[in-house]
């Protein structure tokens, strides 16, 4: 999966935990890799920056690769809900697959937002997938059913 890098977000030590990047061969899909210890202060820096670059670029589609990110993150469920989802659809963005973290805190921190009905109510579809290439599969799917 060849991609172009967008922009990185550093956690309070100053290290790298996530990267943005465009799908090269899927130039409307977002993807954001993240990696290792962050607090709900850096993702909600992380998913700013998203809606950024959403604004700007008109993405449609967004991978979030938590495959390598340790935390729980229960409490920023309500943020996601009340505010980042609802942008996102507000400006178009109504996909997300989310690639499952190895941490069993953040697996449910995940799974929690994925079951929420309010997502549902606002017309933004999340699931959750254990590789990138299933997710785009989901896309490519759903793009079909619309058609």
């Amino acid at each position: 999966m060849d991609k172009i890098f967008l922009a990185k977000v550093q956690n309070e030590i100053g290290q790298d935990f996530a990267h943005i990047y465009q799908l090269k061969d899927h130039p409307h899909i977002l993807l954001q890799e993240m990696k290792g210890f962050c607090l709900p202060k850096e993702i909600k820096a992380l998913h700013y920056q998203i809606i950024d670059l959403v604004e700007k670029n008109k993405f449609t589609h967004l991978i979030s690769d938590i495959v390598e990110v340790e935390g729980a993150f229960g409490e920023m469920t309500e943020w996601f809900l009340t505010e980042f989802n609802p942008k996102m659809v507000e400006l178009g963005m109504t996909y997300e697959a989310i690639i499952q973290s190895k941490n069993l805190f953040s697996q449910l921190s995940a799974e929690d937002l994925v079951e929420n009905s309010q997502l549902k109510e606002i017309g933004y579809h999340m699931r959750l997938f254990d590789s990138a290439e299933k997710a785009l599969e989901w896309f490519e799917e759903e793009k079909k059913d619309l058609s």
